[in-house]
């Protein structure tokens, strides 16, 4: 099942990114493939996201919206002309 990603970008170069993933552990592997960043709940940072937790949002609303250590928002969503 292909999946569409959004993720925002703050940094100031307006460069968000939108675009597709064969399916969610590909999608997932950007954002959850290092240990080096968190990802959060919350764009304040205060409720971590596991990986595991991501994937089971996912699987009960078919869409899984989360923030990284800087607050960027990013949503991953079944793609919706599959």
């Amino acid at each position: 099942m292909r999946v569409i990603v959004y993720a925002e970008d703050l940094s100031g170069r307006n460069d968000d990114g939108y675009y597709s993933k064969p399916d969610l552990a590909s999608a997932l592997e950007i954002f959850f493939g290092t240990s080096e960043f968190g990802m959060f709940l919350d764009r304040d940072g205060e409720q971590r996201l596991s990986r595991n937790e991501a994937e089971g949002i996912f699987d009960a609303d078919r869409r899984v919206t989360f923030f990284n250590d800087e607050g960027e928002k990013v949503t991953i969503s079944v793609d919706p002309t599959e």
